[in-house]
């Protein structure tokens, strides 16, 4: 039975739709009836009905004030609105609500029932819908997050996806932050999830599950970003009898770029192998956790940041085997070199990054993986070496090739086909064999503008310049730019200039008369 709840001020009007249309043998039980917005609203909370049928306008509340907060609180329910054509004026408001339906009084009764029966099966369908979603929910999350961990030159629209997870972020920062329990009962892990969205509650952001023990967090985030997650951090730990370790990425500007603090947060909570669990600390913790009590490694640290900034990987080279000695001599323990290694396989990493102008595939987390679990001194330093040789390998082909960047490579071909209409950011992308969101993202993070501005710019540059000839006309302007649309390409012009193409022609005439 569909549930449904009646409010009309009308006591006449309201005890006919009561008496006279046969619900329950429809498949409809009015579970209760209201003479104002209020009690009706008190209604909707108690029972929860499919389907409202209210007046539009009733004393204490009406019946458009009714929809509001029922709205807000139960999207999903549909309304439909009972007026007299005096009250006509409100239907657009009521349209505005999303209302299912509204029916001029006098009320067809065969008509209402019609309508009920139609709003019902709506209601049905949406509430399968969002029941199958929530079923399905936990395994697109996880799906999501190891799609992040074990991208494979593959790129990921991150803000899509986002929104396919109901994740929508408003920033002015993004920070990507890793939640791993170590329990000691069934109860902890209950415990943390629950703290969890005590915090979420309070802030902008969302929670994923990767796995039973497994969190991660996507916030907006603030400058005191760090200080909340140690609040979060603090509370969690006085709460549970196992222990929870918490690691963060650093906070970026960009949505897009939450991808790049998720993978910082990812590699942190790879070391709790060898920093041990029960901490909260970022990559740049770790590393400096291993400055403070390595001074022996501090020498060999400047000079390998030193020769790696010079370019010069032969020295490099030269200066892991004099970490070799300096280890083999001192006895530094083997947890403590993993440390400087993996510190060092991240900026190696971006260096490859950097000279090869693409984004470090996903065998940068098999390597910070494999290092915790190398047993032997050579064996850390032979993985160190093959990226230096992978490093010095990037830097020849560069110097070899003197390729464009694909930025730069896909501004050329925007300057010579500005003039064809159709020109989209996957056309260009296809002719730099990349995805449209990877070379979208490429531009914000290189240029600092986005692809469809940029466009706009040089076809308006462009339009400039050819009305600087007196006898053109504004349609054959707006073809020579790839515009097929001339009253489109004016609205752009003048947005862009502040005058339509008429005035410029006639602004730039008389700057030169």
């Amino acid at each position: 039975m569909r549930k449904v709840v009646i409010a009309e001020d009308d006591r006449i009007i309201r005890r006919g739709l009561l008496e006279t249309i046969p619900w329950e043998e429809n498949g409809i039980s009015i579970v209760g009836d209201a003479g104002d917005g209020e009690v009706a609203l008190e209604l909707v909370a108690k029972e929860q009905p499919a389907i409202i049928i209210s007046d539009i306008r009733m004393p204490f509340m009406s019946g458009l004030e009714m929809a509001k907060q029922v709205n807000k609180k139960n999207p999903y329910t549909k309304i439909i609105f009972l007026t007299g054509y005096q009250d006509f004026k409100y239907a657009q408001e009521a349209v505005k609500l999303n209302a299912f339906d509204f029916l001029l009084k006098p009320i067809d009764s065969d008509l209402l029932l019609e309508k009920v029966k139609k709003a019902g099966d709506e209601w049905a369908a949406e509430i399968a819908r969002e029941r199958t979603i929530m079923k399905s929910l936990p395994l697109l999350q996880e799906k999501f997050l190891k799609q992040l961990i074990e991208n494979d030159n593959e790129t990921i629209d991150i803000e899509n996806e986002l929104k396919e997870l109901n994740i929508l972020l408003e920033g002015p920062c993004f920070l990507a932050v890793l939640i791993y329990v170590s329990p000691e009962n069934n109860e902890d892990i209950d415990t943390v999830k629950a703290e969890l969205e005590i915090f979420l509650s309070e802030r902008n952001g969302a929670l994923l599950q990767k796995s039973l023990n497994n969190f991660a967090l996507f916030l907006s985030a603030e400058e005191e970003g760090l200080f909340v997650i140690s609040d979060l951090f603090h509370r969690i730990k006085g709460r549970i009898a196992g222990k929870v370790t918490i690691t963060l990425g650093r906070q970026y500007e960009n949505l897009f770029e939450i991808k790049k603090s998720f993978m910082e947060s990812y590699l942190a909570m790879e070391l709790r192998y060898i920093l041990g669990e029960g901490k909260l600390y970022s990559i740049e913790d770790a590393t400096l956790e291993a400055e403070e009590n390595n001074s022996n490694l501090r020498g060999l640290e400047q000079k390998l940041e030193r020769q790696i900034k010079m370019g010069l990987p032969k020295e490099v080279i030269l200066t892991l085997n004099e970490l070799d000695f300096v280890s083999r001599k001192q006895m530094l323990p083997l947890q403590e070199i993993k440390i400087f290694s993996i510190k060092y396989s991240t900026i190696l990493f971006n260096e490859i990054e950097k000279w090869k102008k693409t984004a470090v595939d996903s065998s940068i987390f098999e390597l910070y993986q494999s290092i915790a679990e190398l047993e032997t001194l050579n064996e850390i330093k032979s993985s160190l070496i093959i990226l230096v040789e992978e490093w010095a390998n990037s830097m020849e082909q560069n110097e070899e090739n003197s390729l464009n960047s694909l930025v730069d490579q896909a501004i050329s071909y925007l300057q010579s086909n500005y003039h064809q209409a159709g020109l989209t950011l996957q056309r260009v992308a296809d002719v730099v064999h990349v995805s449209a969101p990877y070379l979208s993202n490429l531009f914000k993070a290189e240029k600092g503008f986005n692809f469809g501005d940029y466009l706009i710019k040089l076809r308006m540059e462009k339009a400039m310049e050819i009305l600087r000839r007196i006898d053109v006309k504004s349609y054959e302007v707006a073809e020579s730019v790839g515009y097929s649309n001339p009253q489109y390409f004016s609205t752009c012009f003048k947005k862009y200039t502040g005058y339509t193409p008429r005035e410029y022609q006639s602004q730039f005439q008389y700057n030169n008369s």
